[in-house]
């Protein structure tokens, strides 16, 4: 016998004359079926609407072993003779009116919140949101913009592993993939996931458990590596919103990624660990709701950590000397207006995505760059001698002029903090003049023991640096000790 499997993989074929230990119950259970609902045979046999698993076989196996076992009668008339005016002898019209007939508690099940956040979300507002197929077919009904059968199949879905969890029609990042692969979402994920420096989403299979991961065990590197980042980790199908272009960066999360869980922080002192709280999606109300939160499932000291991975809950503890303004904004006020970017401030906060992110600034999020540490810009980890230029991560928010051009006025220069004496060209002198890299000098995230960001131990570098009101006395590998001077009312 032959059996058309679900899921468009290829035929399944076997020679057995004989049926298999439990055939003859599900093709009596087939036949029985086809009985209930008053249709032949052929046609259940033939792609459903709903395009499930294709024969009565199938569909009874699916039903007996599924979420949805034993429930036909929730969906599908029962009784011989009965009148339905709808397809499939359907107790009701075949949209989201009759799943939402069953799942009426918000968060069961952890990340379907009802009808009403679900109706206004991307998905659920979209008509566009259709599923393309090739497998399963796409979906011609009309309609369909917005249906829960676009992502869902109500007896199942095989591909070539198995049934797929959840009653999806495709297993974990091809679920999203077929939509935001190109067509039909506008926002193509598919093209940074091939790039060199990615989320490894496409890595890994079976380590994501659901929406009810709350356990750092679920996001371990050890003793057993659980690391993983499918597309669910950060978004919830269900809630996620269109981002509209943000006028300025905020602590705010996203909208792309409302209702998805989140690690909170209680900062202790400078340096110190700080103590973690889970947060489940369902929570949109803990404040902030903050994008850092979500990094933290993962780039924190809450879970295992490979070894050698900064502990972001660390470095970025506001409490700390110094730090960029992640978690809460900088402390000092008194940077001058000049020193930055056009559209950041003293007072900006730098969201992760400020800095990680699509290098081709397409996809907001941090899905995959052609730069190594999936930063939106290209940045110089290395301490070795090199040009600098204006197209530089650091120069996405600090002046470039000020602090990397040694042939800008003195006017513009002098927004710089530290100034070599008698002069306005502290910084600009040493980056743009002696090509010495800001990572020479400075760390990315934040020290837990020196300002300014400044790192000692790199050469070329700083050995040792002593801060006083009136600037500071530092100690590098090229030249002796060099006392600097703010060159601007504090």
């Amino acid at each position: 016998m032959r059996f058309q499997a679900g899921g468009g993989k290829a035929d399944r074929a076997s020679t057995e004359t004989t049926p298999r230990p439990g055939g003859r119950r599900l093709l009596a259970l087939a036949a029985r079926t086809a009985a209930l609902l008053c249709l032949p045979a052929a046609a259940l046999a033939a792609p459903a609407p709903h395009r499930g698993p294709r024969t009565p076989a199938d569909i009874t196996q699916a039903m007996e072993t599924g979420p949805h076992a034993g429930l036909c009668d929730k969906c599908h008339t029962s009784h011989a003779g009965e009148v339905t005016p709808q397809p499939n002898a359907l107790l009701g019209p075949d949209d989201n009116a009759l799943c939402d007939g069953c799942h009426t508690v918000a968060w069961k099940g952890g990340s379907y919140p009802g009808t009403w956040l679900y109706a206004g979300s991307a998905h659920g507002s979209n008509p566009a949101t259709v599923w393309p197929g090739p497998s399963p077919p796409a979906r011609t009904d009309m309609p369909a913009g917005g249906k829960c059968v676009n992502c869902h199949d109500p007896h199942g879905w095989d591909d070539a592993t198995g049934t797929i969890p959840h009653l999806a029609v495709g297993r974990e990042e091809q679920l999203c993939l077929a939509c935001h692969g190109g067509s039909p979402a506008l926002v193509n994920v598919q093209t940074d996931q091939l790039k060199p420096f990615r989320h490894p989403a496409q890595d890994y299979t079976g380590r994501h458990t659901g929406a009810d991961e709350s356990q750092p065990s679920s996001f371990a590197f050890s003793p057993v590596n659980n690391r993983h980042a499918e597309c669910e980790d950060c978004h919830d199908p269900h809630v996620a919103r269109t981002d509209p272009p943000p006028l300025a960066p905020t602590l705010d999360a996203p909208k792309s990624v409302l209702g998805v869980s989140r690690v909170r922080v209680l900062n202790g002192p400078a340096g110190s660990t700080p103590s973690y709280f889970f947060t489940p999606g369902a929570d949109t109300v803990s404040a902030p709701v903050a994008e850092y939160q979500l990094c933290f499932k993962c780039h924190s000291s809450w879970t295992a950590q490979p070894s050698g991975q900064t502990d972001f809950g660390v470095v970025l503890n506001p409490n700390n000397p110094s730090y960029h303004p992640v978690e809460a904004p900088g402390r000092d006020l008194t940077l001058q207006p000049g020193a930055f970017a056009p559209g950041w401030s003293a007072t900006s906060v730098t969201p992760c995505g400020s800095c990680h992110g699509s290098d081709l600034g397409t996809v907001r999020g941090p899905h995959g760059s052609n730069f190594r540490y999936l930063l939106r810009q290209p940045y110089t980890a290395t301490s070795a001698h090199e040009a600098m230029t204006p197209d530089g991560l650091c120069f996405q928010c600090h002046a470039y002029d000020v602090y990397a051009n040694p042939f800008a006025s003195d006017a513009v220069r002098r927004a710089s903090r530290f100034n070599k004496p008698g002069s306005a060209s502290g910084h600009a002198e040493h980056v743009g003049g002696q090509q010495v890299p800001c990572y020479a000098c400075h760390v990315t995230h934040g020290s837990t023991t020196l300002p300014h960001l400044l790192a000692t131990g790199r050469s070329p570098g700083i050995v040792s640096f002593t801060e006083t009101l009136a600037g500071g006395t530092c100690t590098p590998t090229c030249h002796g000790p060099q006392t600097y001077s703010i060159n601007y009312a504090r």
